[in-house]
């Protein structure tokens, strides 16, 4: 590395620094499974592994908090039960800020599939290469879509279907709108596809009972936005609850992540899904329901900043980097935010006085800047915000707030810790705005 530990620590917090780790990595650190049966990747992994024929579960958690470096952990955890296992990133395959329908979800996963399947499993490829010929002969006769180039010619390519769904918003509402009448045989196409697939990999490894395991990452960063809010959250309730059963595969093993708010949303879903419960994958333990810090997880915190880079205490007091911890909530993603942002004023400074360290007043400026971007707080949302505060409960006044309780839960304001059991909790920062909220209310009477 470069001699300049400010570039350093900035580097090993960004880029190819933020994105999901190996369990091999030099980076990992172990989070949940450090304290004895509150791994809920240990329990994922359990669940698949005593299943017989085909399962689905549900995984929750909010965007940056390290699921999907779990997600690889478990992947590597069913490989060496003996397990063949696909990982799909949906963020390739999907529109995150648009309704999701199960007629466009089916084709995306039939897409990231594939992409799979013609990344290690060439042999394969003539099996991939059927389906969608099969598909595509489907939509422009039967479905009477316009003709569609799923990039078949000269090796089998991954069918670019995905990418018109992802990027391509008129594309993708044609699809929903030509499907609709024609869902029963696209998902029969999809459950026989799959079921050929299981056959031949066991086939190919002589092992009729290999397992087969699809763990679809990202679908936690579908989010309602502007307009379409209210809809794009009903349609994921809709996808996961109303159409629950097209989403068990034969002979096939399924995790998909969700986002935090669906099970609110849709409450039982577990039990509609097959019986397995949600399984959530917390933020990291840095509070306690009394609001005070937990060492446990503020030391974590630290241990995944001295996995990344050991030096961190030439830039970052060891104080300072507790306070850091608390008040991002054990968020990883805020976290690296605020290293980053106190390493750029540190940085900054220095070109005038190189030999400047770390002061409150620059750390101070750092988390106002991170407090602002939750900011402002409408009163009716402050009042709720200040309940689930006091309760620890993410409760609903009434059915008509569901919306913006996924807003809360989905925008970071109200975050899912578990320690026995699970509780909510807003966000750090926003706690002494509240207060100011309260003081202003209380003095109005």
């Amino acid at each position: 590395m470069e001699s300049d530990p400010l570039k350093n620590l900035y580097k090993s917090l960004s880029g190819n620094g933020a994105l999901p780790l190996a369990p091999d990595d030099p980076y990992y650190v172990e989070i949940h499974g450090q304290r004895v049966g509150e791994d809920p990747i240990q329990d994922l992994w359990s669940r698949i592994d005593l299943s017989d024929s085909e399962s689905v579960n549900l995984l929750t958690g909010f965007r940056g908090n390290g699921k999907s470096t779990e997600l690889k952990r478990l992947k590597k955890m069913l490989e060496d039960s003996g397990c063949q296992v696909f990982l799909v990133n949906m963020l390739d395959y999907v529109l995150m800020t648009k309704p999701l329908a199960l007629s466009d979800f089916i084709l995306s996963l039939m897409a990231a599939l594939n992409g799979q399947i013609e990344e290690h499993l060439p042999d394969l490829r003539p099996l991939s290469q059927s389906y969608w010929e099969r598909l595509q002969t489907f939509l422009t006769s039967e479905v009477e879509i316009d003709k569609i180039d799923f990039g078949l010619k000269g090796g089998g390519a991954t069918a670019k279907i995905g990418l018109k769904l992802k990027t391509d918003p008129e594309f993708k509402i044609k699809i929903q709108q030509h499907l609709e009448g024609h869902l029963t045989r696209l998902v029969e196409d999809a459950h026989n596809f799959v079921d050929d697939l299981v056959r031949q990999i066991r086939d190919q490894g002589n092992d009729p009972d290999k397992k087969i395991v699809l763990l679809v990452d990202s679908l936690e960063q579908i989010r309602g936005v502007g307009e379409d809010a209210e809809s794009i959250y009903a349609s994921v309730v809709e996808l996961f609850s109303g159409q629950a059963s097209n989403l068990c595969f034969p002979k096939l093993h399924v995790v998909y992540t969700v986002p935090p708010y669906l099970n609110v949303l849709a409450p039982n879903l577990g039990r509609i899904l097959g019986g397995n419960p949600i399984t959530r994958w917390p933020n990291i333990h840095v509070r306690k329901q009394d609001n005070t810090p937990d060492p446990y997880g503020i030391n974590l915190m630290a241990d995944i900043i001295e996995k990344r880079f050991p030096e961190w205490q030439q830039v970052i007091p060891k104080e300072t980097l507790s306070r850091l911890a608390s008040v991002s909530g054990g968020d990883l993603r805020d976290f690296f935010r605020l290293i980053r942002e106190c390493a750029i004023s540190l940085r900054n400074v220095r070109l005038s006085c190189p030999e400047a360290s770390l002061e409150d007043p620059m750390v101070n400026r750092v988390i106002r800047q991170l407090s602002n971007e939750l900011l402002p707080i409408a009163e009716e949302d402050a009042r709720w915000m200040a309940r689930i505060h006091q309760t620890k409960r993410a409760a609903l006044p009434s059915e008509k707030n569901l919306p913006s309780l996924a807003r809360f839960l989905d925008c970071n304001l109200i975050m899912n810790y578990q320690n026995g059991e699970p509780w909510y909790d807003i966000h750090p920062l926003l706690i002494a705005e509240l207060a100011r909220f309260e003081e202003n209310e209380n003095g109005q009477c």
